[in-house]
């Protein structure tokens, strides 16, 4: 019997909103740098991560647990959840846990918007919001920073009756600036009817005191306000994917009917568990990070560099008009990320690292200026 064959083309199955989405890129790899530069040594300043690894405690925990791999994990997260809720002074029915604060996004877009939506972020933001509003066929409404802020006014006077949502982010990425307490307020006041207020605060363990706000307060008085926080930051564990949403038990039993129901893996769960508990290596992380900070800073005030005052683990740098300066150091083999894709060309963001990190960076950094005058 002779088989019709016919050309497959699945850009004809596929929804419009999802061929002309934009490819997240995650930046340059140490392997992709030793292959293009011949630089085996290198060291990673781009993603944000912690230097300093994740809690021994997590790590002792994820290691008792490899055994039981073949067993689902809990579909809802039940003990996490409620140690997160426990530590916010919360309820359990207010934290849902996700793969990833990225997923925390993705579940908002899947249950709350559709073609003909809007949402309103900043331009340049976390690029996750924006990419999970497309996807759904929403209409972004991107309005410019000013100062490498957040407009907040502006943001709220961009709300229209279409809109579902509106992100925030503080500390901001890529720029680190803060949301500021009557800022977040205002734009409450403002919002009102069926509209989300987002407001991911993925960096909130990095801002020191006297700077920190509790945007958790406010919660109870706004059902429409969704805070979303991770675990891959500070407490290291990036690559197991951890996040969440603190929010109404409304709008947590609405992102529940489109979350996987075994979305956060055994192991992430338990690590997340250990590293919450494990408040000296937080202590640890934001101590280092605040002093490789102000070393870091330093050096970019002794050779003349512009940055932005950041509340995060990275430093917004303008370019000195040396040459492309992420291609000076990418080529002395320290990774930094890019502007360009990050919607702030003319600049590089650096994730503080370690002692040794900071040094490779800085000595780095003044042969760049040497090269550069």
């Amino acid at each position: 019997m002779s088989m019709v064959t016919m050309e497959f083309d699945p850009r004809k199955l596929a929804r419009r909103e999802v061929l002309d989405l934009p490819v997240y890129s995650p930046g340059k790899s140490p392997e992709q740098v030793a292959r293009e530069y011949g630089i085996a040594d290198c060291v990673k300043m781009a993603s944000n991560e912690n230097p300093l690894g994740p809690s021994p405690k997590a790590v002792e925990a994820m290691a008792r647990s490899l055994s039981t791999v073949n067993l689902y994990p809990d579909p809802v997260c039940t003990q996490l959840r409620e140690a997160i809720a426990g530590k916010l002074g919360l309820g359990p029915e207010n934290v849902l846990v996700g793969h990833g604060a990225d997923e925390v996004f993705d579940l908002l877009a899947y249950a709350f918007l559709e073609r003909g939506d809007e949402v309103v972020l900043g331009d340049p933001t976390f690029s996750s919001y924006e990419l999970a509003a497309l996807t759904m066929g929403a209409r972004v409404i991107r309005v410019p920073l000013r100062d490498y802020r957040q407009d907040v006014e502006s943001m709220a006077n961009a709300v229209g009756p279409h809109c579902k949502a509106v992100f925030l982010c503080s500390p901001h990425n890529p720029t680190g600036t803060l949301v500021e307490e009557e800022e977040l307020v205002y734009l409450l006041n403002r919002v009102v009817g069926n509209c989300l207020v987002v407001l991911d605060e993925a960096y909130i363990e990095y801002v020191e005191e006297d700077f920190f706000w509790d945007s958790l307060k406010y919660l109870e008085e706004n059902p429409n306000l969704l805070i979303a926080r991770t675990f891959s930051k500070v407490y290291g564990l990036a690559g197991l994917r951890v996040g969440y949403a603190i929010c109404s038990p409304s709008v947590r039993e609405i992102l529940e009917k489109v979350k996987l129901p075994f979305n956060v893996n055994r192991i992430a769960q338990v690590a997340a568990l250990a590293a919450l508990e494990d408040e000296q290596h937080v202590l640890r992380s934001r101590e280092a990070n605040k002093k490789g900070k102000r070393q870091v800073c330093a050096v970019l005030d002794e050779l003349g560099l512009e940055y932005v005052p950041s509340h995060a683990n990275f430093i917004l740098v303008k370019d000195p008009g040396w040459g492309d300066l992420s291609e000076r150091l990418l080529r002395q083999g320290v990774i930094v990320r890019d502007g360009t894709a990050l919607g702030v060309p003319g600049h590089v963001r650096i994730t503080i690292g370690d002692e040794a990190q900071n040094e490779r960076l800085i000595a780095a950094l003044r042969r760049s200026a040497g090269e550069g005058s």
